[in-house]
């Protein structure tokens, strides 16, 4: 089980990469579905988007290393939830090296046709990611604790990722 001090340990660092992705990396996304670009000075840039994305992907992938995933054997919503969160976490780790090195080091590879497909999965991913992220920090925090309350989040978690993923594709369809 290890040591009390590494449980601790593991505990605020969870709870740091869910306020990560949260605080930073949601509201970023947010604005980027727009169309607009990154912070406007670098060092605010670094310290408010690069660096919490940096922690939030690598601590992300130990997670994902360390998951148990049991959607197969307990088909419930929520096993397929946790697997789905871990797999969209993947998709990212692949994507924002690719739309980075297109968007902002305008690589070769950006009017290839796979990219636009990979820019849509991206897309999805990330939104998905997102809201059922926001949704496991509610319980995590405290916020939601009983099920109706949680059935209430789903939905409204449903509802964000089908508004944030329909908004990005329209301003993909813009470009």
């Amino acid at each position: 089980m290890g040591s009390v001090s590494g449980r601790l340990s593991q505990f605020w660092l969870r709870k740091l990469h869910s306020l990560t992705g949260f605080v930073f990396l949601g509201y970023f996304l947010s604005f980027h579905l727009r169309g607009e670009g990154t912070y406007g000075a670098a060092l605010p840039r670094v310290a408010a988007l690069y660096l919490p994305l940096l922690f939030h992907g690598l601590y992300g992938l130990y997670i994902t290393y360390e998951a148990r995933p049991n959607a197969l054997r307990y088909a419930w919503v929520r096993n397929w939830m946790y697997l789905g969160q871990r797999a969209s976490g993947a998709v990212l780790c692949a994507f924002l090296p690719l739309h980075l090195g297109a968007v902002h080091w305008g690589a070769s590879y950006a009017d290839a046709r796979w990219y636009r497909t990979a820019w849509y999965a991206g897309l999805l991913a990330a939104t998905f990611h997102l809201t059922n992220g926001l949704f496991g920090t509610a319980i995590d925090w405290g916020a939601t604790v009983g099920p109706r309350s949680q059935k209430v989040l789903l939905g409204l978690c449903v509802a964000a990722f089908l508004a944030l993923s329909g908004y990005g594709l329209q301003t993909l369809w813009s470009f």
